[in-house]
C-alpha cells in the first residue's frame, strides 16, 4: 500500500449504502451491483 506520507490509515466495516433508501429501485439496483461504503481516515504527522 502506497502511504504517501500518512503513519496511519484506518478504514471502516463495509457498509450496505443505500439499503434503507426510501427508493426501492435504489435498494435493488444496489443488490444487484454489491453497492457497499466505507470510511478511510489517514493522519498525517505532526509538523
Amino acid at each position: 500500500m502506497k502511504r504517501n506520507g500518512f503513519e496511519r490509515i484506518e478504514s471502516g466495516n463495509l457498509v450496505a449504502t443505500y439499503a434503507r433508501s426510501t427508493f426501492e429501485d435504489t435498494r435493488r439496483k444496489a443488490v444487484k451491483f454489491g453497492a457497499h461504503g466505507t470510511t478511510v481516515k489517514a493522519f498525517k504527522p505532526d509538523g
